[in-house]
């Protein structure tokens, strides 16, 4: 080694002494020579050009042959090189021999050639220098440089030397000590990590136990981290056979770990528990798997909702039915019994509000805590929130379309109305979590509920006609005592405050016909219009605006509170008022006796019948009950608004109804005939129950043989007319309690139906036109009509003479309405008596009955007409006097019939017109054909011409006919008399 060392250093040393480079030709002698040479052979050829050398041959071959070449540029010559001269492994020299002996030995040519390859050369010679000389800076800067590389060599080496003798001093005082240290340092890290290596192992094979206790403490992360630790520590000891064992066994375990915490997942759909979902979420991340524990998320809670409501109905389902068997969702629901068809759906609707209660939660969590950083790209929780809000919509057509299946049952049809009235609480109810859910209308259920509760409520009112019914068949028509108003009901409580808030003014129930299309309060309800007056829970509270989910709990339901009458009597809203929605709790509103009758005095009992005068209210048991029927209608419509104006229409049918029976009892056993005493729009409403309300009610019509024989035939009890009063008042109170819900309804109704009610309310005093054919039923006999017919018939009319005496048959008359007046004292005493209306009929029928006297007349003077007129004056004056009223209408119409004898002829024409055209007809065409005969006895033509105008001839006006059926056949109101002539009344036909 030191001999090749002291040669390596030998051969530096005599490098060093060397020049590192030769000169290859590029010394400054060469240059020099080169330069010279270039002067020569310059002289020389200037010395050929003028002709000093004399010599010939071969040499002036050559001169002449380099002048032509150096008449060319360096750059022609270098470019006129062959390229074969330029390529590495070419041979030029046969090349150029191929060239000159291609045809043969050419000696000038070769000699050309010869020439040609010196000019060649030469210039590429002399190029070649030049580029050398252009490089030989570029080259001495290169020498530089491995002159300081080979400074660098020096100072590596002298370092090497350096190290080799520093190594050598280590290794003579080296020591065995030093070398058994080193050795049992490095056994005690090999006994170390072999103890680590036994310990991880150990730690491997307890894995399972401590798994299985942190799964038991509900530490999901905790034992995925376990397990995921070890199972990387046995990548790093796969070397050994156990341990490859042990790797087996932990991949085992992760899979029966994840098992695990999917049953766990699956429980938090019924049993929602936020420690454990939070702890579970981890572990599913450490997994890797938050996107596919969702996705397995949503298919639970959807097999969840299934087999949920396919358990609730199998509890309800008759238990002998063999569980083998397995039944549709559908048929299921036909097994329902229809007595625990509410309690099965309030089972149903609790277990549907446990899962959405566990999914709201989850929705909850899933916003308030985030899996991920936020500032991670297309982060999960985006996937998860997406997820989420999609499923809500979901899930929730999921349970609607098993609840609309379930209420399709025709089980429903069959509940009594309290069990209805309960289902469609509980459907409110499922509406608002559902709003609340996922803010959804739920309109498939409110289709489906209206549909089934069109059904039952047309089942319902044919029903509540048929009671109605039995009420009339079995009512005594008597006054029902302490009646002060339709609050007093039991039916009206749930919206007593409702209607104190939308109650009528008075300006509104007196004229109904200023009432807008909208008719609702303008001033202080508007407030109302923000609630939906069909909420039963009154979700606009300051409790209530907080929502179900917040309120209850998946333990606890919106669902909750008993199966019986009680829950529909339930407010959630107790003891809370909110005033910017004027809702009020009506377990809130549980006032005392006195609070309620204080209530019912200050806002309604202002607005009865009765309550001006102090007089009792005229109800009886058949109104009280329409009264009931109505209040259970009004709660239908605050539960189920999407039906209220079929609901509404119903409420109408049962007051027309009521109208109808009472007509159909107290109106038909007139003596004379009355089709001209109804109003037209009476007429309508009595035609329009015929056709659609009657043809329904199965028990119609109704045996009121004793009644009519018995009382309404009995003048002893003036022919039932307390009876009738009873009837009449009552049909005249209801209709005016009923105003009281005018207000309340219009907010019921859509803004499209409302017209039909207000024009309901436009003639909302039928009953009033009602009370006249009634009432005319027993005033007809006050009089005896055929004997005062006939005592008229003998009165001499054609008299010269004005009497001062009326005739007898006033003083019959007279003496009738005394007895009449009498006998209407006897029935005060037990009954308050509508004297104006009453007393109206008794001068109806006696006005008319003058009238058909006096137009039997055949022959009659201006005496005989002062006579007329002087018994209808005596008459009237002690009619006033007896009933202590003004009859102007009826008065006005025996004057005008009167005074229409003393008409000239063009002005009686135009009388006779007026009367042709009017409609209703004021007088009959009996009575006008007589009056032309007596007026125009004297002049043929006129009387011709008259009759004409009539629409009859003469021949038929031969015999008036005195039968009273006949004669009083044109009984009309006295408004249309009055109004009728007023135009042609003249001041001369009174004298």
């Amino acid at each position: 080694m030191d001999g090749i060392k002291g040669k390596f250093m030998d051969l530096l040393h005599k490098q060093a002494n060397r020049q590192m480079i030769p000169a290859m030709g590029f010394s400054d002698y060469f240059i020099q020579n080169v330069t010279e040479n270039k002067s020569a052979d310059a002289t020389s050829s200037r010395k050929k050009a003028s002709g000093e050398d004399g010599g010939g041959g071969i040499a002036d071959e050559c001169d002449s042959s380099e002048a032509s070449s150096s008449q060319k540029s360096d750059q022609e010559i270098l470019e006129s090189i062959t390229d074969i001269y330029f390529q590495p492994d070419s041979n030029a020299d046969m090349y150029e021999l191929q060239k000159v002996l291609a045809n043969g030995v050419d000696y000038g040519l070769i000699e050309t050639t010869m020439m040609q390859l010196r000019t060649q050369h030469k210039v590429l010679s002399k190029q070649v220098l030049q580029n050398i000389l252009e490089q030989r800076s570029a080259c001495n800067v290169e020498f530089t440089a491995i002159n300081e590389i080979q400074k660098e060599l020096e100072e590596s080496l002298w370092t090497c030397r350096k190290a080799r003798s520093y190594l050598n001093y280590a290794k003579q005082n080296l020591t065995t000590t030093s070398l058994e240290i080193l050795a049992s340092y490095r056994k005690r890290e090999i006994l170390k990590e072999l103890l680590n290596t036994l310990q991880a192992i150990k730690k491997l094979k307890s894995t399972d136990v401590e798994v299985q206790k942190l799964l038991s403490d509900c530490n999901y992360s905790g034992a995925i981290s376990l397990l995921l630790s070890c199972k990387d520590s046995a990548d790093e000891f796969m070397q050994y056979n156990c341990v490859q064992s042990l790797n087996k066994k932990l991949q085992e375990t992760l899979l029966l770990t994840e098992f695990q915490l999917d049953t766990v997942l699956n429980e938090m759909i019924l049993n929602f528990d936020m420690r454990k979902y939070s702890k579970l979420q981890e572990a599913y991340k450490l997994l890797n798997k938050s996107l596919i524990a969702m996705d397995q998320l949503h298919i639970n809670f959807i097999s969840a909702i299934h087999s949920s409501v396919n358990s609730v109905l199998r509890g309800y389902n008759d238990p002998n039915i063999d569980d083998n068997f397995k039944l549709l969702y559908e048929q299921l629901c036909e097994q329902v019994e229809a007595d625990k068809y509410i309690s099965c759906l309030i089972s149903l609707c609790k277990t549907v509000w446990t899962i959405l209660s566990s999914y709201y939660q989850i929705v909850i969590w899933h916003q308030n805590y985030k899996l991920y950083p936020l500032d991670m790209p297309e982060s999960p929780d985006n996937y998860i929130q997406e997820k989420l809000k999609k499923g809500q919509s979901r899930i929730w057509n999921d349970i609607l379309t098993k609840i609309c299946i379930f209420l399709q049952s025709s089980k429903l049809r069959t509940l009594k109305y309290d069990q209805f009235i309960q289902v469609l609480s509980i459907i409110q109810r499922l509406k608002k979590v559902g709003q609340e859910f996922c803010g959804e209308n739920s309109e498939k259920l409110i289709e489906t509920m209206q549909l089934q509760s069109e059904e039952f409520f047309q089942r319902y009112h044919v029903c509540c006609l048929e009671e109605i019914c039995l009420f009339l068949d079995n009512e005594s028509w008597t006054v029902v005592d302490s009646f002060a108003n339709i609050l007093q009901l039991p039916e009206f409580r749930s919206i007593r405050h409702s209607l104190r808030r939308h109650k009528t003014p008075p300006g509104l129930m007196v004229t109904t016909n200023t009432l807008s299309v909208n008719n609702s309060p303008t001033s202080n309800n508007n407030c109302d219009e923000l609630v939906s007056v069909h909420s039963q829970d009154g979700g606009s509270s300051i409790y209530g605006s907080y929502g179900y989910f917040l309120r209850f709990s998946e333990k606890s339901s919106p669902f909750d509170g008993g199966l019986d009458v009680a829950m529909l009597e339930e407010d959630i809203l107790s003891g809370v008022v909110d005033e910017a929605s004027c809702y009020f709790s009506e377990e809130d509103a549980e006032e005392s006796d006195d609070d309620h009758k204080s209530l019912q005095s200050k806002d309604f009992c202002d607005d009865s019948p009765g309550a001006a005068n102090g007089q009792q209210l005229i109800v009886n048991n058949t109104t009280l009950n329409v009264f009931r029927c109505i209040g259970r209608y009004l709660q239908m419509c605050k539960l189920l608004h999407c039906i209220s104006p079929k609901i509404v229409s119903s409420m109408l049918e049962l007051i027309d109804f009521y109208a109808y029976a009472v007509h159909e009892i107290f109106a038909k056993d007139s003596p004379v005939q009355m089709e001209t005493l109804y109003a037209p729009k009476l007429e309508q409403k009595l035609e329009l129950v015929s056709q659609k309300v009657v043809p329904n009610i199965k028990i119609w019509p109704l045996n009121f043989s004793s009644l009519i024989n018995n009382e309404l035939a009995n003048p002893d009890t003036l022919y039932g007319l307390s009876q009738r009063i009873v009837a009449t008042e009552s049909g005249h109170c209801m209709t005016q309690q009923f105003q009281i819900l005018q207000s309340y309804l219009n907010h019921l109704l859509p803004i499209s139906e409302r017209p039909m009610l207000t024009s309901y309310f436009q003639y909302i005093r039928f009953m009033n036109d009602l009370a006249k054919p009634v009432y005319t039923c027993v005033t007809s006999r006050v009089f005896d009509l055929p004997a005062i017919l006939a005592m008229m018939a003998k009165v001499k009319w054609d008299v010269n003479h004005v009497s001062f005496q009326h005739n007898g048959y006033i003083d019959i008359m007279n003496r009738n309405i005394q007895n009449f007046a009498m006998r209407l004292e006897e029935i005060a005493k037990d009954i308050n008596i509508p004297m104006e209306p009453v007393w109206n009929s008794v001068a109806h029928v006696a006005t008319h009955l003058l009238v058909e006297g006096f137009s039997n007349v055949k022959k009659c003077s201006a005496g005989g007409r002062a006579l007329m007129q002087l018994d209808f004056t005596n008459f009237m004056s002690i009619l006033e006097l007896i009933s202590n009223q003004k009859f102007p209408e009826h008065r006005q119409y025996v004057d005008i019939y009167i005074k229409a004898y003393y008409f000239a002829n063009e002005q009686f024409e135009e009388w006779i017109l007026e009367q042709k055209q009017q409609e209703p007809a004021q007088y009959s065409t009996k009575q006008l054909m007589n009056l032309i005969q007596c007026v125009c006895v004297s002049d043929k033509k006129v009387r011709q011409k008259l009759l004409n105008l009539l629409g009859s001839s003469s021949s038929s006006t031969t015999n008036g006919g005195s039968n009273l059926n006949i004669s009083l056949s044109n009984i009309t109101t006295p408004n249309a008399a009055a109004n009728a002539t007023a135009s042609t009344t003249t001041s001369t036909a009174s004298s």
